[in-house]
């Protein structure tokens, strides 16, 4: 249904990576939506119960002029990404989302701490920089927390009225504070006691009866907006990597990832997943990482190679400069 509106103005989801799926699933499935709108009817292929497909195909109407001008825009763009092409105009080229929907202006998706990475790959595959990816709010199950005034900005003002907040201080590093240990309630703060660049374990008191309850996030504080405080999303506690007490947060490990895959290994990072690993005997634990790599030029253009030591070398030393604790561990 997306694809036969040419006058789309907003895509929406909760999260990026959602979004992303999204525009993968089109690729993936592109010859079946092509056949569907051409005809108006279902591929047979697809294992539907037949009042399902009756019930959607009710909603369909044959459209071949859109089908053709959708085939020659997939055309005109996948014999794009194949041409190395370093001219001025290359970045103001519309993206394959603007020519889908030329009318497109803003996904409303999260895109704030661990989603960074599905809106850099949406921005290089698929959207490319003048779409708006905008976060309105900050919420989860618990409730409406803060909003983001700012259509660019990924930061929110938290809201003062929707629960009751305390805010436990993030003490050095995420690895003085965690979400199996108790906390001192004394150290605790209100709202108006948050310090522009510290991080604080969010507790909620809300209506439905949660009572301080720590619900895992972690906020940075970056300034007040009157006195309610902006903040943005930090980490969440318990999303770490302990192999020796160095507790690397999600948010950490992918700074320092990125930063290695772009600026010394040269290409451009499409997903990843990193886990620890206890070895036998008297060796160290360690980290394995798994990678997937893109042409720095396309973003989509897959890299299949093996890293050198060199390479990895980069990476362990980029974890060090992020987190201290790591450095150190390593150290000894």
């Amino acid at each position: 249904y997306a694809l036969l509106d040419e006058n789309l103005g907003f895509l929406e989801s909760n999260f990026c990576n959602r979004i992303l799926n999204f525009f993968v699933l089109l690729d993936d499935q592109w010859e079946n939506l092509i056949q569907t709108i051409e005809t108006g009817s279902l591929p047979l292929s697809l294992n539907i119960d037949d009042a399902v497909r009756r019930e959607l195909e009710s909603g369909l109407k044959p459209n071949p002029y859109r089908a053709e001008e959708l085939k020659r825009i997939k055309e005109e763009h996948d014999e794009g990404v194949k041409i190395v092409d370093n001219d001025v105009g290359h970045a103001n080229r519309p993206s394959f989302a603007r020519k889908l929907w030329p009318n497109l202006h803003t996904i409303l998706a999260s895109e704030t701490g661990t989603f960074a990475i599905y809106g850099e790959m949406l921005r290089q595959q698929y959207i490319g920089n003048d779409i708006t990816i905008y976060s309105p709010l900050y919420a989860a199950t618990e409730g409406l927390l803060g909003v983001n005034p700012n259509i660019e900005g990924k930061t929110y003002i938290l809201h003062p009225c929707s629960m009751f907040y305390e805010f436990y201080p993030i003490e050095k590093d995420p690895g003085e504070s965690s979400h199996d240990n108790s906390i001192d309630s004394e150290k605790t703060l209100f709202i108006e006691q948050l310090q522009p660049g510290k991080e604080y374990e969010v507790i909620i008191t809300n209506l439905t009866g949660l009572y301080r309850y720590r619900f895992g996030d972690v906020i940075r504080c970056v300034g007040y907006e009157g006195e309610a405080p902006i903040v943005e999303i930090a980490y969440r506690i318990g999303q770490f990597l302990n192999a020796g007490g160095e507790r690397t947060s999600e948010e950490t490990f992918y700074k320092a990832l990125s930063n290695t895959v772009a600026k010394d290994w040269g290409l451009s990072l499409k997903e990843y997943t990193t886990v620890e690993y206890f070895l036998k005997g008297n060796r160290k634990p360690r980290y394995i990482v798994f990678v997937e790599l893109a042409d720095k030029e396309t973003g989509s253009i897959s890299v299949e190679r093996s890293l050198t030591r060199r390479e990895k070398i980069k990476l362990d030393e980029r974890l060090g400069e992020e987190n201290k604790s790591y450095k150190s561990l390593r150290s000894r």
